[in-house]
């Protein structure tokens, strides 16, 4: 925590979706260049390149992490370049990395790119990668434990101890389907929205999660430009400012996590970012959560205290989170709404705060949006780091 100098200048995406024809590079080529263009600045203005390492694609990863961004976009100005992996929270890491590099004089202007081809990947090396990222060798792996597996134990765990009902939580997806009809960039844009009883109705993957509870793989990137608050002041640009920040470490592994310390972690680093920030939960316009699946979205509210224990469930029900709902919510729809791209779904969700308060998120756009929690975990929910963004600073 304390006082934050950065800024979100420059944005550009790509549809989410099933592309194989698209390659990696023709992604980077085209995010980058619109975020560039975005920030009204000229490509030599960037000084350095931090990116988000992509996951399950070693050739991609070795070509970014040995220098290639900068010499394929021709960016004379650059002064250095590194790719950072921490999963989902990727992003976060990446933006920390820049915030350094300007602070100390060595950057004023720093672009941060992801990309993900999933499409191209082989099933099983996709398969296998997913098996083992996040899972314990010895004692997850050979039981074959996956993802799904994972979170619907822990979403059976939620509803037991909750009382929240199978329609509740198949609320969370309704919700985050509303939010992804309107995004040009997500793979269910202008799809219409299933009701609670076409998802419960899908098939069972891993009990109690059905096939719609779950995340579909997509390709998919996007790009940021970011620069100093003071600097982003004197440009006179729309711009997304970092206000506070705090996080919590849980574990590697689910088998030595306490659910416990995770509700108390989500509770704590929100409450010290937003005391850091000197705003309080009531000032959020946004609460933009990256938590992958449907059983996140109502611990987390529960936990910070946006409603009693038991009761969000409900709330996701009633509308409070949908388009016009008291508390808009994940305003793509996290990856169920928008598609998983990996380490990608948390740029994705950056990209989405800094439109909202640069008044650019189109049908999304939730009026008066002054301040924005976001928020990133990696891996199979390793860790948890809460930000808060502003308009203004």
């Amino acid at each position: 925590m304390g006082k934050q100098n950065l800024a979100i200048i420059g944005t550009g995406e790509v549809p989410t979706g099933t592309f194989p024809e698209r390659s990696q590079w023709d992604i980077i080529y085209e995010t980058c260049i619109t975020a560039v263009k975005d920030a009204g600045i000229h490509k030599n203005d960037v000084e350095a390149v931090v990116t988000v390492a992509p996951q399950a694609q070693p050739q991609i990863t070795a070509e970014i992490s040995f220098g290639k961004i900068p010499e394929e976009l021709g960016l004379k100005g650059c002064r250095d370049v590194c790719i950072c992996n921490a999963g989902g929270s990727s992003t976060s890491n990446c933006l920390r990395l820049a915030e350094q590099l300007i602070d100390s004089g060595k950057a004023k202007v720093v672009l941060i790119p992801h990309v993900t081809v999933h499409s191209t990947i082989l099933l099983p090396d996709l398969i296998n990668f997913f098996a083992k990222a996040g899972i314990d060798l010895q004692w997850e792996y050979p039981f074959g434990t996956t993802y799904n597996g994972i979170i619907a134990m822990m979403t059976r765990r939620y509803m037991h101890d909750s009382g929240t009902t199978e329609e509740q939580m198949a609320s969370v997806v309704v919700s985050m389907r509303k939010w992804a009809a309107l995004d040009p960039n997500s793979i269910f844009f202008n799809k219409a929205v299933p009701p609670v009883e076409k998802i419960l109705s899908s098939g069972m993957v891993s009990s109690p999660l059905h096939k719609r509870e779950c995340n579909v793989l997509a390709d998919g990137g996007g790009a940021m430009v970011v620069t100093s608050a003071e600097t982003a002041k004197k440009m006179g640009v729309p711009a997304a400012y970092k206000l506070a920040e705090s996080s919590r470490y849980f574990s590697a592994f689910t088998t030595t996590r306490n659910n416990d310390d995770v509700l108390a972690g989500f509770r704590d680093a929100t409450q010290e970012a937003l005391n850091s920030a000197g705003i309080s939960k009531e000032d959020i316009n946004i609460w933009n959560m990256y938590l992958a699946y449907p059983v996140g979205h109502p611990m987390f509210m529960e936990a910070v205290g946006l409603c009693k224990p038991g009761e969000a469930g409900k709330a996701f029900m009633d509308g409070h989170t949908w388009p016009g709902g008291k508390w808009p919510w994940s305003t793509i729809g996290d990856a169920i709404g928008r598609g998983h791209t990996g380490s990608g779904v948390s740029m994705a969700t950056y990209i989405e705060t800094a439109r909202q308060l640069m008044g650019k998120a189109g049908q999304r756009q939730v009026p008066g949006a002054d301040y924005v929690f976001q928020n990133t975990s990696g891996g199979s929910g390793m860790n948890f780091i809460a930000t808060i963004w502003g308009r203004n600073i």
